[in-house]
């Protein structure tokens, strides 16, 4: 069924989180014309270019109108389950959960790396691929993004998903906030655990950086890995973690007019001069707002390393 609303006051929210929560469209209407149920499909278009499809999980009716809200196909990966793969890829794991789903899956790029073993206990099918896509950052595949495509699946490598856009206060940046932080996933220590076989003792492999230890103080990451990781494996592993993790976040909250290729996963390039801002950011969380005054966005970001 082909259903158009009219959308006024309020209008229309997009949301988007990477690699943490379904897409969303929160949509106004005062149209009660039309029997909506939760279930049916919802789409939108921008100037003839599919950005959002989903269904309706809330259907809310207020004197003035009625609130929709729909979510995309990332909302079927939020159900736990229990999984154990063995020497398989994240893409390889992502074309498993996406094909015992029947969800659509599009491209799905590899970061050249197989987990020897990834077993997850009662976790939502999304925390189990946000594992999958971690555990082979950790080993040197890269970092890859999935997200939802006006209804179909995409994991990509990050490089894959530069915007090409170049966002200043001259062109549509209207406020931002800049800020630098070392207390969320920033560490200077490194110390992985091996329980040795033939003993039964616990062994510990560490590297750490001395230079970042003397301005912040010890910052340690510990994590345990399989009786059978060999030794140049954990070594490879540390090097990678602490290359990873051994920097201070640079964060940017950005308001501005709206541009729609802005989601949550992509990169664009930020110039703020007065602020000391420039070069590339990832966008964590992104807010598209529609509405009679015209169209805004509010990006969530962090600079992208190296």
């Amino acid at each position: 069924m082909d259903i158009r609303l009219i959308i006024t006051g309020d209008g229309l929210t997009l949301k988007s989180k990477r690699l943490a929560a379904a897409g969303t469209m929160e949509v106004f209407t005062p149209d009660k014309s039309v029997p909506l149920r939760c279930g049916m499909e919802a789409r939108l278009s921008v100037e003839g270019t599919d950005v959002f499809a989903g269904y309706l999980f809330t259907v809310g009716a207020e004197r003035g109108g009625r609130t929709l809200i729909a979510a995309d196909s990332m909302r079927y990966l939020l159900c736990k389950d229990t999984k154990a793969y063995v020497n398989l890829s994240a893409a390889e794991i992502v074309r498993d959960i996406c094909g015992e789903r029947g969800l659509a899956l599009g491209t799905a790029e590899d970061g050249g790396v197989k987990l020897e073993e990834l077993t997850c206990d009662q976790q939502t099918l999304l925390d189990i691929i946000s594992t999958a896509i971690d555990e082979s950052e950790k080993m040197g595949g890269g970092r890859l993004t999935l997200f939802d495509d006006a209804g179909v699946l995409r994991l990509m490598r990050e490089e894959n998903l530069r915007t090409g856009l170049t966002l200043t206060g001259e062109n549509c940046l209207s406020g931002y906030l800049a800020t630098e932080e070392i207390g969320q996933d920033t560490y200077n220590r490194i110390q992985l655990v091996r329980k040795n076989r033939r003993t039964g003792r616990r062994e510990f492999f560490v590297k750490e950086d001395a230079g970042s230890i003397e301005r912040w103080g010890v910052l340690q990451y510990s994590e345990n890995v399989l009786q059978n990781t060999p030794d140049g494996e954990i070594e490879a592993r540390l090097t990678s973690l602490l290359q990873q993790k051994n920097r201070a976040v640079n964060g940017l909250t950005l308001q501005g007019a709206g541009d729609i290729r802005c989601r949550a996963g992509f990169i664009v390039d930020v110039e703020i001069p007065e602020a000391g801002v420039g070069g590339e950011y990832r966008i964590l969380t992104a807010e598209h707002r529609f509405r009679s005054g015209g169209y805004t966005m509010k990006l969530g970001c962090e600079a992208v390393e190296g």
